[in-house]
């Protein structure tokens, strides 16, 4: 039953609960055993760590030690791309921020290991580890926001504009699938590079009853605060805030491990999450008496006018984060990448563009406004890159929630029937089904894949990295950038 599954969880010892950062951690640690002998030690090390299997790290003392680490560790990342922010800000720099300390890490650790400092590059890792583990497990959360908020982007919206963006969504997903998985296999013709056998990758550690208990807690101490606070305060706003936050995280829990009666019709976690919070902006609106469409505004403020940040804003201050850590994820499949630079970088860079290129196209084609056609353009990018790609191509600000909802639903669609269509066409081999899931409907249906098919998953994971900035590479080039608001019909 699905509460028995979350209770299996609350059975762990306390000291592992406890330790949960860590223990997280190992699920990513493991993910880089193709970076090499001295690495697989470094993991091994970690892991019996944060298990408590190591007498040194156990007890309390092992418990403040890892919440401390991880602390540090997110702290690091969080701290690093604020600044990276304000420096570009400052410089009038428009190239997206998150990726300028991506390609620092990489190149950091790359020349660490060309230097023949393998050590010193496993150490950041290791230092780096926990927050990249929580990043991982609930990475749909921080994507989510602007899909909870999309009926406020879409009020203004015609119906024939709604069903042309649905058209050209729901054909796009297939197009830029099947393009990129013919791309790797005719590139594999050109370079007759042989495939060897791909090290699976391993899913994050599944939710346990400790997480659902602790979301209940926050909605249930935010429930309380909306109802004895003053409304339109700041006491009203940060119980909001908690109340909502916790709804959907707390979606995102339930969807990653559904009752066996609503699992077929769950695509993905998102939707569970989508579903709490807007459930959770009508119960909000009830509570503190403001409304269902008050509350759906102050979950995403992006601090216009003065407006205090909303639990959306703070979810997608992650965003960069995100971003961040490809780094690591890139340098742990290096060998891999190294082997297979000309299949991978070969889709990565023209799949990305081709699939701007279609939706530019058929936007046109169609009668779409350019703005909407421009704004739907990185629709199989992963959110974090899509909208700075959005924003260099000139989409207005009010219509970037267009952006990230076209590259969840991209998302959903990919994840329901990605592989099923890469099956129909013939396309067998990891290596082009690892790559064509990741370059078309990006992190969720990486996360489909990797449910079924762990062999394909480091393949998909490096993918999911490269075709994002690959395509925040190609609208950085003036004569590109303007011949694809050319194809989409902008002035």
């Amino acid at each position: 039953m699905w509460f028995g599954r979350l209770a299996r969880g609350a059975l762990l010892p306390r000291a592992r609960l406890v330790a949960q950062p860590l223990i997280e951690a190992r699920p990513l640690l493991r993910s880089a055993q193709s970076g090499g002998a001295t690495l697989r030690r470094l993991l091994s090390t970690s892991t019996s760590t944060a298990s408590g299997e190591s007498g040194g790290t156990g007890g309390a003392g092992g418990a403040l030690k890892s919440w401390a680490q991880f602390g540090l560790s997110l702290g690091a990342f969080v701290a690093a791309d604020q600044l990276l922010k304000q420096g570009l800000k400052e410089a009038g720099v428009k190239f997206p921020a998150s990726l300028v300390g991506m390609f620092g890490i990489l190149g950091g650790l790359l020349g660490l290991a060309a230097a023949g400092r393998l050590a010193a590059a496993e150490t950041v890792i290791g230092a780096a580890a926990p927050a990249m583990a929580w990043v991982q497990r609930y990475l749909p959360v921080f994507y989510t926001p602007p899909l909870i908020v999309l009926p406020l982007a879409i009020q203004n919206m015609s119906s024939s504009d709604l069903m042309q963006i649905s058209g050209i969504l729901l054909v796009g997903m297939p197009f830029s699938c099947i393009f990129a998985a013919s791309l790797v296999l005719g590139i594999r013709r050109l370079t007759a590079v042989a495939m060897l056998p791909i090290s699976p990758g391993i899913a994050p550690t599944p939710f346990g009853m400790v997480h659902m208990v602790g979301c209940a807690l926050v909605a249930a101490a935010g429930a309380l605060g909306l109802t004895v606070a003053e409304p339109d305060t700041p006491a009203a706003a940060a119980a909001g805030g908690l109340f909502l936050a916790a709804a959907t995280v707390g979606g995102l829990i339930f969807g990653s491990v559904p009752p066996a009666l609503v699992a077929p019709y769950l695509p993905h976690p998102v939707v569970a999450c989508v579903v709490f919070a807007q459930a959770g902006c009508a119960v909000a609106g009830l509570l503190s008496g403001r409304g269902y469409w008050e509350e759906l505004k102050g979950f995403l403020t992006k601090s216009k006018d003065g407006a205090l940040p909303g639990p959306g804003d703070v979810l997608m201050g992650f965003l960069g984060v995100v971003v961040l850590t490809f780094g690591f994820q890139i340098f742990s499949q290096r060998a891999l990448l190294r082997r297979h630079a000309a299949e991978v970088l070969g889709c990565a860079i023209l799949a990305s563009l081709a699939s701007m290129v279609f939706t530019c196209v058929a936007g046109r084609a169609l009668g779409l406004p350019a703005d909407l056609s421009l704004a739907i353009a990185p629709r199989s990018v992963t959110v974090a890159l899509a909208m700075p790609i959005a924003e260099q191509l000139g989409t207005p600000e009010h219509l970037i929630a267009i952006t990230a909802s076209a590259v969840l639903v991209t998302g959903l669609v990919g994840a329901m029937g990605v592989q099923r269509l890469l099956t129909i066409f013939g396309f067998v081999d990891p290596l082009s089904r690892g790559l064509a899931t990741a370059s078309s409907c990006h992190g969720f249906g990486v996360a489909a894949l990797a449910a079924t098919e762990p062999q394909a998953m480091p393949m998909a994971a490096l993918g999911y990295g490269l075709t994002g900035i690959s395509a925040s590479v190609w609208v950085a080039v003036p004569p590109v950038r303007d011949a694809l608001r050319a194809l989409a019909g902008a002035g």
